[in-house]
């Protein structure tokens, strides 16, 4: 697909690795909030599963529906909308996930992007994310815009931008789960350092 480097396609491990757990619950209709160009919307429908890809970039969802129809896919479909104002009825998805999404906003916004993913999840219902940890070596870089946030310079591709990143202590995740009936919280190290989170509802 053009304009997408191929580790722009690839799903991150995460996602991969609960292939066997969505199996398992019987999951049929997944949420991705913050779609991106598609990656994790493009693998999970050819595994099988109904997806909606949300972003609030129409450039990113033009490439995403463009990726989608280049491999035939029937079952995936996509929206603009930002996470505080996800457009879907209550209880409608079986999971939602989201990668690399919930972090990039100041505090307020995040728990309320948390309680309109509750919302919208079935009961029993999934989800799986990641969140940056004050354990990542950025954490306190940057300007500080209030507790736990920063305004960060960002590269992607061959531009550099200024993004907002809230760094969460396990605590703090907890705490921002804690409407959910059951939470895991685990460290994900690679370059940088994030919280993956587990929840069901």
């Amino acid at each position: 697909m053009r304009c997408l480097p191929e580790r722009l396609k690839q799903p991150v491990p995460f996602v991969v690795e609960a292939l066997p757990i969505f199996n398992r619950c019987e999951i049929k209709r997944v949420f991705d909030l913050g779609c991106g160009a598609g990656r994790h919307c493009v693998y999970l429908a050819k595994n099988g599963f109904d997806v909606v890809g949300v972003d609030a970039s129409k450039s990113a969802l033009r490439l995403a529906e463009e990726w989608a129809r280049g491999e035939n896919l029937k079952n995936v479909t996509f929206t603009q909308a930002t996470m505080t104002n996800i457009p879907f009825c209550d209880c409608l998805f079986d999971a939602v996930i989201s990668v690399s999404v919930i972090h990039h906003a100041v505090k307020t916004d995040i728990e309320e992007a948390v309680n309109e993913i509750y919302r919208v999840l079935k009961r029993n219902g999934l989800f799986l994310a990641n969140l940056a940890s004050v354990e990542d070596p950025r954490y306190g870089t940057g300007e500080k815009v209030e507790a736990g946030t920063f305004r960060l310079l960002e590269g992607f591709e061959e531009k550099r931008f200024e993004e907002l990143h809230h760094f969460f202590t396990k605590l703090e995740a907890s705490q921002l789960l804690s409407r959910f009936a059951k939470a895991e919280i685990e460290t994900l190290k690679d370059e940088t350092i994030y919280w993956k989170i587990t929840a069901i509802k």
